[in-house]
């Protein structure tokens, strides 16, 4: 059986296509799609639905917490699982040709950029993924970059494996979040920093960096000899007017001396709803930091992946395409439903709209309220669950991050009841 990194020789591409736009037939694509339907996902074994009740004591809580979708996924997906599940065998697996062909053809088509088959590197989610490279590719006591507020886990990877978080803080203005590239590079120059973790599109706040934002990192981790690791798992979901541009992309342009100096961890599981499956790539073009990223995996005997997984992102992949524009159509109509609905009925709680993701993230300092207030003001007033701002780094402290990736129905009940509560608030 192949073990680490799934290399089995280069493959070139003979075409390239041009991504079509993500929103060209949204109401039409939606048509086929019921994504206003309520599907119950209690008692189904859900970290979102099955787990609030325990941890808050409220029953009728609206969960709009942990990043994932309340609808089905693509029937190409539940057409390849079926079939799997009428096989009824379930051994050990290992990705065949058409999987790599399907990563690579995706990359191509929807990132522009060309891929080679012996950099898709294996993991079951790209936290682990990362965990990995901060494993193998840095040392214990090393500074690790990461701008904040940032995806959570990635700071508590940073401080479980010994190595010592250094954070930039971001700037929010004028309704959006903007890197601080002077302290950007004073971080980066910083002898014992190693690796810089950026998240693009940006997890919480949804903002899509453009061209010359990602140039300017990828320049500023060259010129310093920092790694540059992108979590690029959001991108699929970017809304009309913000292109997503793929570090992996900008790289390439810019020279090979900068995509070698690039790791880009991609998945299918939050485009399709499949995060369960367990199953991610981790894209590493220098062969040096693929070997030491591999060696990890070997280590710790990591060489086997979930079938079910596979078979569901190259399904996903070949014949999904329709669904997802779908799905980002739907998911559009949703933010603007909420950042309507949010400034209309809910002073002085802000929106900060998203450019992309299927997170709001609220402001909610104007309330004067702790993180604890906060918190209990949102899940025993407004008996809706969110995910408290200071979890993504100090500078989140007085913001939540709402999912309002549910059927149209249950977000607007959502936001009745936070508007409710600040209602009953402010007449006390």
């Amino acid at each position: 059986m192949p073990q680490t990194g799934f290399s089995f020789g280069a493959h070139a591409l003979n075409s390239r296509e041009d991504c079509p736009s993500p929103n060209g037939t949204g109401k039409e694509l939606q048509m086929q799609y019921n994504f206003d339907e309520i599907i119950s996902r209690k008692n189904t074994s859900s970290l979102r639905w099955d787990t609030v009740w325990q941890k808050y004591g409220e029953p009728d809580l609206i969960p709009l917490t942990t990043a994932d979708m309340d609808f089905r996924t693509a029937p190409a997906v539940i057409h390849a699982l079926r079939e799997a599940v009428d096989r009824g065998i379930f051994g050990y697996p290992v990705p065949m040709d058409g999987y790599f062909k399907a990563v690579m053809e995706r990359m191509e088509r929807f990132r522009g950029w060309h891929v080679e088959r012996d950099w898709i590197c294996r993991s079951s989610g790209i936290v682990n993924g990362v965990a990995y490279i901060i494993q193998g590719l840095t040392k214990p006591g090393d500074r690790i970059v990461l701008p904040s507020p940032m995806y959570h886990p990635f700071a508590h990877l940073i401080a479980d494996n010994g190595r010592e978080l250094s954070r930039i803080s971001m700037i929010l203005q004028d309704g959006r979040y903007e890197l601080d590239f002077q302290d950007l590079e004073k971080k980066l120059a910083d002898s014992r920093a190693s690796l810089l973790i950026f998240c693009s599109p940006h997890n919480p706040s949804g903002r899509v960096f453009t061209r010359s934002e990602l140039e300017q990192v990828i320049r500023l981790c060259h010129r310093h000899q920092v790694l540059l690791l992108c979590d690029e798992i959001h991108s699929d979901f970017c809304f009309s007017g913000y292109p997503f541009v793929s570090a992996g992309q900008a790289a390439r342009e810019m020279g090979a001396e900068y995509e070698q100096n690039l790791i880009v961890c991609t998945s299918a599981s939050k485009s399709f709803n499949i995060a369960g499956l367990q199953n991610s790539d981790i894209l590493i073009p220098n062969p040096s930091n693929r070997a030491a990223y591999n060696r990890v995996l070997t280590s710790q005997h990591l060489m086997s992946c979930n079938y079910l997984g596979i078979l569901a992102t190259e399904a996903a992949y070949r014949g999904g395409q329709e669904w997802l524009e779908a799905v980002t159509a739907y998911l559009e109509e949703n933010r603007n439903y909420l950042c309507d609905y949010i400034s209309k009925n809910c002073n002085p709680i802000d929106a900060i709209v998203p450019q992309a993701t299927y997170m709001a993230w609220l402001d909610c300092r104007a309330l004067s309220m702790t993180e604890r207030e906060l918190e209990q003001f949102f899940i025993h007033q407004a008996r809706v669950g969110v995910n408290m701002g200071g979890t993504f780094g100090p500078e989140g402290e007085g913001f939540v991050r709402l999912n309002f990736a549910c059927p149209r129905s249950l977000l607007a009940k959502a936001l009745k009841r936070i508007a409710s509560a600040l209602h009953t608030c402010a007449d006390k």
